[in-house]
Protein backbone atom coordinates (compact mmCIF):
# COMPACT_ATOMS: atom_id res chain seq x y z
CA UNK A 1 0.00 0.00 0.00
CA UNK A 2 1.48 3.17 -1.39
CA UNK A 3 1.56 6.30 0.71
CA UNK A 4 0.18 9.69 -0.32
CA UNK A 5 2.62 12.87 -0.47
CA UNK A 6 0.51 14.68 2.35
CA UNK A 7 0.82 11.85 4.75
CA UNK A 8 4.89 10.73 4.11
CA UNK A 9 4.83 14.72 5.02
CA UNK A 10 3.23 14.71 7.78
CA UNK A 11 4.99 11.32 9.09
CA UNK A 12 8.57 12.59 8.51
CA UNK A 13 7.86 16.35 10.07
CA UNK A 14 8.33 15.45 13.26
CA UNK A 15 11.20 13.50 13.10
CA UNK A 16 13.25 16.06 10.97
CA UNK A 17 12.30 18.13 13.41
CA UNK A 18 13.56 16.58 16.03
CA UNK A 19 16.75 15.61 14.22
CA UNK A 20 17.33 20.00 13.42
CA UNK A 21 16.83 20.55 17.13
CA UNK A 22 19.15 17.86 18.03
CA UNK A 23 21.84 19.24 16.33
CA UNK A 24 21.26 23.05 16.78
CA UNK A 25 21.16 22.24 20.74
CA UNK A 26 24.32 19.88 20.34
CA UNK A 27 26.15 23.08 18.72
CA UNK A 28 26.94 20.39 15.57
CA UNK A 29 28.27 22.59 12.44
CA UNK A 30 28.37 25.51 13.91
CA UNK A 31 31.22 28.52 12.72
CA UNK A 32 33.28 29.53 15.03
CA UNK A 33 32.24 27.63 17.76
CA UNK A 34 34.65 28.06 20.64
CA UNK A 35 35.06 25.52 23.57
CA UNK A 36 34.90 26.87 27.49
CA UNK A 37 38.17 27.95 29.05
CA UNK A 38 39.82 25.55 31.57
CA UNK A 39 39.93 26.06 35.16
CA UNK A 40 43.19 27.07 36.55
CA UNK A 41 44.43 23.69 36.39
CA UNK A 42 45.85 23.38 40.48
CA UNK A 43 42.79 25.39 41.87
CA UNK A 44 39.99 23.20 41.07
CA UNK A 45 41.75 19.16 42.03
CA UNK A 46 43.11 20.82 45.12
CA UNK A 47 39.52 21.97 46.58
CA UNK A 48 38.08 18.45 45.48
CA UNK A 49 40.35 16.20 47.30
CA UNK A 50 39.46 18.57 50.41
CA UNK A 51 35.74 17.87 49.58
CA UNK A 52 36.67 14.68 49.28
CA UNK A 53 38.33 14.44 52.33
CA UNK A 54 35.74 16.33 54.44
CA UNK A 55 33.26 13.67 53.28
CA UNK A 56 35.53 11.08 54.41
CA UNK A 57 35.73 12.17 58.07
CA UNK A 58 32.10 13.17 58.05
CA UNK A 59 31.17 9.61 57.06
CA UNK A 60 33.65 8.27 59.40
CA UNK A 61 32.46 9.95 62.44
CA UNK A 62 28.06 8.88 60.94
CA UNK A 63 29.97 4.77 61.14
CA UNK A 64 31.53 5.29 64.38
CA UNK A 65 27.96 6.40 65.90
CA UNK A 66 26.38 3.92 63.69
CA UNK A 67 27.74 1.23 64.63
CA UNK A 68 27.07 2.34 68.35
CA UNK A 69 23.29 3.38 68.09
CA UNK A 70 22.38 1.35 65.04
CA UNK A 71 21.20 -2.11 63.72
CA UNK A 72 23.60 -4.14 62.45
CA UNK A 73 23.01 -3.76 58.55
CA UNK A 74 22.20 0.18 59.14
CA UNK A 75 25.61 0.28 60.78
CA UNK A 76 27.27 -2.07 58.18
CA UNK A 77 25.94 0.37 55.24
CA UNK A 78 27.76 2.94 56.94
CA UNK A 79 30.59 1.51 57.60
CA UNK A 80 30.69 0.51 53.56
CA UNK A 81 29.80 4.45 53.00
CA UNK A 82 32.64 5.35 54.58
CA UNK A 83 35.00 2.91 53.02
CA UNK A 84 33.82 4.04 49.99
CA UNK A 85 34.08 7.87 50.54
CA UNK A 86 37.69 6.98 51.99
CA UNK A 87 38.80 5.29 49.11
CA UNK A 88 38.00 7.76 46.88
CA UNK A 89 39.56 10.57 48.34
CA UNK A 90 42.84 8.50 49.26
CA UNK A 91 42.26 7.93 53.24
CA UNK A 92 41.22 4.62 53.95
CA UNK A 93 42.92 3.04 57.25
CA UNK A 94 42.60 -1.08 56.63
CA UNK A 95 42.85 -1.01 60.11
CA UNK A 96 41.02 1.45 61.21
CA UNK A 97 38.08 -0.75 58.89
CA UNK A 98 39.01 -3.88 60.46
CA UNK A 99 38.57 -2.50 63.92
CA UNK A 100 35.21 -0.94 63.15
CA UNK A 101 34.24 -4.11 61.41
CA UNK A 102 35.18 -5.82 64.09
CA UNK A 103 32.86 -3.92 66.61
CA UNK A 104 29.83 -4.18 64.57
CA UNK A 105 29.94 -7.94 63.96
CA UNK A 106 30.81 -8.15 68.34
CA UNK A 107 27.90 -6.29 69.07
CA UNK A 108 25.61 -8.29 66.56
CA UNK A 109 27.26 -11.30 68.48
CA UNK A 110 26.30 -10.03 72.11
CA UNK A 111 22.33 -8.40 70.62
CA UNK A 112 21.74 -12.17 69.19
CA UNK A 113 23.14 -13.68 72.54
CA UNK A 114 20.74 -11.48 74.21
CA UNK A 115 18.10 -12.68 71.60
CA UNK A 116 18.68 -16.46 72.19
CA UNK A 117 18.34 -16.36 75.72
CA UNK A 118 15.15 -14.23 75.75
CA UNK A 119 13.92 -16.41 72.83
CA UNK A 120 14.67 -19.49 74.97
CA UNK A 121 12.73 -17.91 77.88
CA UNK A 122 9.49 -16.82 76.00
CA UNK A 123 9.87 -20.13 74.78
CA UNK A 124 10.07 -19.35 70.98
CA UNK A 125 11.73 -21.88 69.22
CA UNK A 126 11.61 -20.37 65.94
CA UNK A 127 13.25 -16.52 67.00
CA UNK A 128 15.42 -18.13 69.16
CA UNK A 129 16.84 -20.70 65.94
CA UNK A 130 16.62 -17.29 64.38
CA UNK A 131 19.28 -15.61 66.43
CA UNK A 132 21.31 -18.56 66.91
CA UNK A 133 22.01 -18.80 63.29
CA UNK A 134 22.64 -15.13 62.96
CA UNK A 135 24.97 -15.80 66.03
CA UNK A 136 26.83 -18.61 64.26
CA UNK A 137 27.44 -16.51 61.31
CA UNK A 138 28.67 -13.36 62.51
CA UNK A 139 30.88 -15.00 65.39
CA UNK A 140 32.57 -17.38 62.63
CA UNK A 141 32.95 -13.85 60.31
CA UNK A 142 35.11 -12.10 63.20
CA UNK A 143 36.70 -15.77 64.41
CA UNK A 144 35.00 -15.67 67.48
CA UNK A 145 32.67 -18.61 67.17
CA UNK A 146 32.81 -21.13 70.14
CA UNK A 147 31.40 -24.71 68.96
CA UNK A 148 30.83 -25.83 72.82
CA UNK A 149 28.94 -22.67 73.37
CA UNK A 150 26.60 -23.05 70.29
CA UNK A 151 26.34 -26.77 70.92
CA UNK A 152 24.80 -25.70 74.41
CA UNK A 153 22.30 -23.38 72.98
CA UNK A 154 21.17 -24.98 69.94
CA UNK A 155 20.70 -28.00 72.18
CA UNK A 156 18.36 -25.49 74.26
CA UNK A 157 16.34 -24.51 71.73
CA UNK A 158 15.77 -28.43 70.71
CA UNK A 159 14.80 -28.70 73.68
CA UNK A 160 11.90 -26.08 73.62
CA UNK A 161 10.56 -28.02 70.05
CA UNK A 162 10.54 -31.37 72.17
CA UNK A 163 8.39 -29.77 74.99
CA UNK A 164 6.55 -28.46 72.57
CA UNK A 165 6.15 -31.42 70.58
CA UNK A 166 5.07 -33.67 73.62
CA UNK A 167 1.81 -31.36 74.14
Amino acid sequence: MASSAPTRFTLFLPLALLLFGMTAVSGYGQAGRTTPAPAPPQAQPDARQKELEREAAVNLSIARKSIQDDAFYNARVTLNVWKISALEAGTFDPKIYEELRKQLFDKSVRENLRCIEASIARRDAVNANQCLRIYQLHSQEIGSFDARKFEDLKSRVADIRRKERQR
